[in-house]
């Protein structure tokens, strides 16, 4: 998945609704339970880090939103119980908002928040 099919998905039309912000952060500690792949923690909290700091625009917090309900749900392009492969999908989605995120902040037009 590239960076403007994900823009495009289902998972971005969901996180336009409110509740779907919630339902990510009460989730997301369960989530990081479960997994056992650090690279993927890393990046997600970075995720998190980000929402929850309260910067970035409406567009941004959208696709943090998005990559991280993409993470914490089971049923996404690759099934997370299928070994290795299930998650080098999420890393592949977290890594596509990552490098965005970190495109606006090396062009100053805010700071990311790092782990």
């Amino acid at each position: 998945m590239n960076y403007r099919e994900f823009t495009e998905s289902k998972w971005v039309r969901a996180a336009q609704d409110p509740m779907t912000r919630s339902r990510v952060l009460q989730d997301f500690p369960g989530w990081i339970d479960k997994v056992h792949n650090s690279g993927l923690i890393a990046k997600a909290r970075r995720l998190m880090n980000y929402l929850v700091s309260g910067k970035g625009s409406t567009t941004d917090i959208i696709l943090i939103v998005a990559a991280l309900l993409y993470l914490i749900s089971p049923i996404d392009a690759v099934p997370d119980f299928i070994p290795v492969v299930g998650w080098l999908d999420d890393a592949a989605v977290a890594g596509l908002v990552l490098s965005y995120l970190d495109k606006k902040a090396s062009a100053g037009q805010r700071e990311v928040v790092d782990v």
